[in-house]
């Protein structure tokens, strides 16, 4: 009987896991239309949205630190994954951080007064501004990137597939040359005679760059803690 309960309270336990991630790709997908099209409106489900997975990490806490005082002892893989889940979830949650972070971030890029919150598409529109068009473009490139790697590893977790946890892993490493890809080109367009005219133009230019790169840096956490997810993946499947 004490058994069949536990099994029950474990698919419980994966389930709960699902869920919280199931809510980190909605906000990441919500964020990077933020930055896509500046949408306030989204910034403030996405908000709401995260303090529903503090919630739910909290409560899923609860139940297996519940279960490991219930039920002993506890073995295998099924100790594994109570054990696991703690690090999964604090993963997840702090990928659904980063996501809020890139929204706000996005509605608070600074602007001149009376320049349009829009990208030009040329290296220097006709008042001599620095475009960031390319910069956004490679940051939703890179948030795409991310946004596969986060379904990629929600599917391993939920099949229990240790072999596309380990290509995953791998995989971080696209993640992070489309980064240095994005840093590289935001301190190009930091560089040389131009910028320091764009500079003199638009004095709020360097606080855009500092908010993008922090953006592409999110970014780039987010797949590390995809990392993480997938590390645990291989513990609770092969003990190691």
């Amino acid at each position: 009987m004490a058994k069949k309960a536990l099994a029950q309270e474990l698919k419980q336990v994966r389930e709960d896991i699902l869920h919280i991630g199931t809510l980190v790709e909605d906000a990441l997908r919500d964020a990077l239309v933020v930055l896509q099209n500046c949408d306030e409106r989204k910034v403030k489900s996405i908000i709401e949205n995260d303090m529903v997975i503090d919630r739910l990490r909290l409560a899923l806490e609860t139940r297996v630190m519940r279960l490991f005082s219930l039920y002993r002892p506890i073995v295998g893989q099924d100790l594994h994954l109570l054990v696991a889940s703690f690090t999964i979830t604090r993963a997840l949650e702090r990928s659904g951080d980063g996501a809020v972070s890139i929204a706000k971030n996005t509605l608070q890029l600074p602007f001149e007064e009376g320049k349009p919150h829009v990208y030009s598409q040329l290296p220097l529109d006709e008042k001599g501004y620095v475009s960031e068009f390319s910069i956004i473009q490679g940051l939703l490139q890179l948030g795409i990137e991310v946004q596969r790697i986060l379904s990629e590893t929600m599917k391993a977790f939920v099949q229990g597939d240790v072999v596309a946890a380990r290509y995953i892993i791998e995989e971080d490493d696209v993640v992070d040359v489309r980064y240095h890809m994005v840093r590289h080109d935001l301190m190009s367009n930091l560089k040389g005679m131009r910028a320091l005219v764009a500079v003199r133009q638009d004095e709020k230019m360097l606080q855009r760059a500092t908010y993008l790169l922090w953006m592409a840096h999110k970014l780039e956490r987010i797949s590390d803690h995809c990392t993480t997810v997938c590390e645990q993946i291989i513990f609770v499947y092969d003990g190691k």
